[in-house]
């Protein structure tokens, strides 16, 4: 059986005041857009930063907004934002990478969270 892996995204301290994050939180739905951003991110993170189209619906955006559960209106503004500003890019319109999310993803084995968990005097699986 396969060892179970942990992954989380690295938000960087300045994420909010970078001047692409400021631009898409000002556009009309930009809170929505960047909840929606950060989602995407965090689909990415299992795949090296790549997200990809398999044709289940027309669009990217709209299979997109099926496995994050957006609106594909929504998802679809997103993507062209972060297209259009480099947050996102794509060769082929099959496979859409995430720069930030391939540099910000952090991983571990579920025995390494519980060696770190016990050797932090916690129990596996205990919340803190």
């Amino acid at each position: 059986m396969a060892e179970k892996r942990f992954f989380w995204l690295k938000l960087q301290e300045d994420f909010f005041e970078s001047k692409r994050i400021k631009k898409l939180r000002r556009i009309a739905g930009g809170d929505t857009c960047t909840i929606i951003y950060l989602k995407m991110q965090l689909l990415a993170i299992k795949n090296g930063g790549i997200l990809e189209y398999t044709g289940l619906e027309s669009t990217f955006a709209e299979e997109l907004a099926l496995d994050i559960n957006e609106e594909p209106e929504n998802v679809t503004i997103t993507v062209n934002f972060l297209l259009a500003c480099g947050l996102m890019e794509t060769n082929d319109n099959a496979d859409y990478f995430l720069p930030y999310a391939a540099l910000n993803t952090g991983s571990e084995s579920s025995s390494t969270q519980s060696v770190d968990i016990e050797d932090q005097g916690g129990h596996y699986g205990e919340k803190r």
